[in-house]
């Protein structure tokens, strides 16, 4: 039983809801609320008490903790339910693909909208349900109204979806006064609907912004919003590890929670593709869980996300050595800033928060040469 679609509602915001569909989200939420605060504080409580001193210890210790196998269950079934349930986001997009399809088509026509019809999907990304979306983004274009949807409630910070992409912007911002670079072309990577892209733009409007990704859907959906937002940035379908700009053509690569979905073969393309297209003294930057919090207990909570969460590289990401990986393909002045917008740092906590986030550190190095 779905809403009236309010014909007043954006293009990219097309999607009907119904009381059904509210109700069983919130109370999902709810029950993530409980997941994350008093059943996580009693896993965090039982783990630092346990005789483990590895991750793989630790795991097989905790397997007969009541409260442990209750927060393990949660965190594979509440995603699930929220996608695939009988009124989850992905479910409800799928039963209105008819009418959507249509409308992000739309976008095709327009001129910051710039896709590639021959581009292969890299099968890290189409092997994988990420985030247990069915289908993931790539398999249907619908599959991004149901990405956008579900990050209308609160991120995985537990803040406004918002909060964290301007975040992420204000410290580009930052790291470029520091610098003292004036930026003219940023590329903000691994885009999807472009909502970091749209917050680049509104914190450095001077520059020409991209977006790229390699999903259709995404950036459909992501064109529709950048006419209906009124902020002008361009996106652009290809991968982070193969560009499609020229040499020495950006002031800034950017990217926003990708390289953990990155296998390390790939990162390190990555890299060597952004030194491409940097310019000398040009500024890298990627904004991902590089450190856990907590010791041997944050990196087991962060283990066991990943592989509840279909997330096979975030267990790599932990291991990558991008320090070094950095300094090989051409970057100096590497530095490392944890943050989220609840706890904005500098430093990395010593120990682990009361609520159940995703430890974040910015990380940013400098292209050799000459500063532009």
């Amino acid at each position: 039983m779905n809403a009236p679609h309010p014909g007043s509602r954006p293009a990219s915001r097309a999607w009907q809801s119904s009381f059904e569909v509210d109700a069983w989200q919130s109370y999902l939420s709810g029950l993530k609320r409980h997941w994350g605060g008093p059943l996580y504080r009693e896993v965090v409580r039982e783990a630092n008490e346990a005789p483990a001193p590895t991750v793989a210890a630790l795991e097989h210790h905790m397997q007969t903790s009541p409260a442990y196998r209750l927060y393990a269950f949660l965190e594979r079934r509440i995603q699930q339910m929220k996608w695939s349930g009988r009124w989850g986001f992905s479910t409800e997009v799928a039963r209105q693909k008819d009418r959507l399809a249509p409308l992000l088509a739309e976008a095709s026509g327009l001129v910051h909208l710039e896709l590639d019809p021959d581009l292969k999907v890299p099968a890290y990304i189409a092997n994988t349900e990420t985030h247990q979306q069915p289908g993931g983004l790539w398999r249907e274009p619908v599959n991004a109204y149901a990405l956008a949807w579900y990050t209308t409630g609160l991120s995985f910070a537990l803040s406004d979806p918002d909060a964290l992409v301007d975040f992420y912007a204000e410290r580009i911002a930052e790291r470029l006064n520091e610098l003292e670079l004036e930026p003219h072309a940023i590329l903000d990577q691994g885009c999807t609907a472009g909502r970091s892209t749209r917050a680049i733009k509104r914190a450095l409007p001077q520059a020409e912004v991209y977006g790229c990704d390699v999903c259709v859907g995404s950036l459909q959906l992501g064109a529709l919003r950048t006419v209906e937002e009124h902020t002008p940035v361009t996106l652009v379908q290809c991968s982070a590890d193969d560009l499609s700009f020229p040499d020495a053509s950006l002031d800034v690569v950017a990217s926003h929670w990708l390289w953990h979905e990155l296998p390390p073969e790939v990162i390190r393309q990555t890299i060597r593709e952004a030194a491409r297209v940097l310019r000398p003294g040009g500024l890298l930057v990627a904004y991902d869980m590089f450190e856990a919090i907590g010791g041997t207990v944050g990196r087991w909570l962060l283990s066991g996300y990943a592989a509840r969460n279909n997330e096979p590289y975030a267990h790599t990401l932990l291991e990558f050595d991008w320090r070094d990986e950095l300094a090989r393909a051409g970057f100096c002045d590497i530095q490392a800033r944890y943050g989220l917008p609840q706890d904005p740092g500098p430093e990395r906590p010593a120990t682990l928060p009361p609520q159940r986030l995703h430890p974040m550190t910015f990380v940013s190095a400098v292209r050799r040469g000459r500063a532009f």
